[in-house]
């Protein structure tokens, strides 16, 4: 049985995530800035971590490389049909939607976390859980403001379908890499996402000269900071709180990036967007740090 201080080593793990996640953002302006297409840096961002891992796991833990064929598959599913295909869906997404709009459909992934939980896992919400995540959402929609439009109905679906494709992923991923190294399962989760992004994409890969030093600068933390570090406390995570918690505490990802915003570029955030995020926050200590539910659902270790 877990331990209250896994408990809270996993909320920090998924804490450290959404916020790491959260500089998507500002790597992304940078990218795009510097010339960037979205193709491009997608592929370079999951072709860049698979081999930052790879030398990491070579150099210091060649013995973990080696993995089951079943487990294997696991992960090749997870990097082809999780991460990638939900980045291209959300992508998609983003062409015929506001950002504000694709946003908010995409973070609807929590309510889809909690929906599969009780269908597939027979996890029945509580009135505590329901109410956090209808609060969180409504502090979702004040953060976020900004125009909501729709031009595709395509697009539409699209983002339903990457909502629905992380909350699959962050399930599967809880309930079959318990146990998997998460630097292991990252290395080969991002790998697969890699080779199914360069496939789909097909950036030019004989132009690398023409990379400059801003470039690799960007490429280089988007990849680490954004995708190989928060990946890895994603799965590392997984393995110490349910998913529908991690689905939650996630929502301090689009605090995370209006913060990176005001940090770095300088945006101001209005009135209504910090009471968002206030209103989040709170959401988040109704549904996770209630001392009662700790003592209750985990067993503290005796001394």
């Amino acid at each position: 049985m877990k331990t209250v201080n896994q408990y809270l080593v996993g909320m920090i793990e998924a804490s450290l995530t959404a916020f790491c996640f959260g500089l998507l953002g500002v790597f992304g302006k940078w990218a795009f800035d510097s010339g960037f297409t979205v193709g491009n840096l997608l592929s370079y961002r999951f072709l860049v971590a698979s081999l930052v891992l790879w030398v990491v796991l070579l150099s210091f833990r060649r013995r973990l490389i080696l993995q089951s064929p079943k487990q294997i598959f696991i992960f090749a599913l997870l990097g082809i049909f999780g991460y990638g295909l939900m980045s291209v869906a959300y992508l998609y997404s983003i062409k015929g939607l506001s950002l504000t709009m694709a946003s908010l459909i995409l973070y609807t992934y929590p309510f889809w976390v909690s929906l599969f939980s009780c269908v597939f896992t027979k996890q029945r919400m509580t009135k505590q859980e329901f109410g956090s995540l209808v609060l969180a959402a409504f502090g979702l929609v004040l953060l976020l403001g900004g125009q909501i439009k729709v031009h595709e109905m395509n697009a539409a679906i699209a983002g339903i379908a990457s909502a629905i494709i992380y909350a699959l992923y962050i399930m599967v991923s809880g309930k079959l890499q318990n146990g998997v190294n998460p630097l292991v399962s990252s290395m080969y989760v991002i790998t697969f996402g890699a080779v199914a992004l360069l496939l789909y994409y097909q950036p030019p890969m004989n132009n690398v000269s023409a990379i400059t030093s801003n470039h690799m600068m960007i490429i280089a933390g988007i990849a680490i900071l954004s995708t190989v570090l928060p990946l890895t406390l994603e799965l590392s995570a997984l393995q110490k709180i349910k998913s529908t918690e991690f689905s939650l505490i996630m929502m301090l990802e689009p605090i995370s990036a209006a913060i990176w915003g005001a940090l770095i570029f300088n945006e101001k955030l209005e009135f209504q967007q910090i009471m968002g995020a206030l209103i989040i926050l709170a959401a988040l200590i109704l549904r996770l740090f209630k001392k009662e539910m700790l003592l209750k659902r985990y067993k503290v270790p005796s001394t």
